[in-house]
């Protein structure tokens, strides 16, 4: 008797040996996978990329700070030469400036003349 509710429990329709939503069930699942995969990569490589990013906002933060800290120099009363000097100012034909680099992110700030 216990074996005749086993075998009526088993060929119940959630168990029935129909195979017509398989296919469509497997393509469904490797897709719904490769998008998931898809978006990690995704994700890791941008993150990548991004870092770099932030490193150029930190060196324009420091030349920024830079300016500052010179302009208070003078404030103090340093002369033009020893402020030349401390900071490694430069000059062209466009005027005074300094740069900061880092790795292979550089940025040059004018001064003016």
């Amino acid at each position: 008797m216990n074996k005749e509710k086993n075998q009526r429990f088993f060929s119940s329709s959630i168990f029935s040996k129909s195979r017509k939503g398989d296919i469509p069930i497997t393509i469904l699942v490797i897709g719904v996978l490769a998008v998931c995969i898809i978006a990690i990569f995704t994700f890791y490589f941008s993150s990548r990329a991004m870092a770099n990013n932030f490193d150029s906002i930190g060196i324009v933060e420091k030349a920024a700070v830079m300016k500052e800290e010179i302009t208070f120099y003078k404030t103090l009363g340093f002369s033009e030469n020893e402020i030349t000097q401390i900071f490694g100012i430069n000059a062209d034909a466009l005027g005074k400036y300094f740069v900061v680099t880092k790795g292979s992110v550089s940025v040059r700030y004018n001064l003016g003349k």
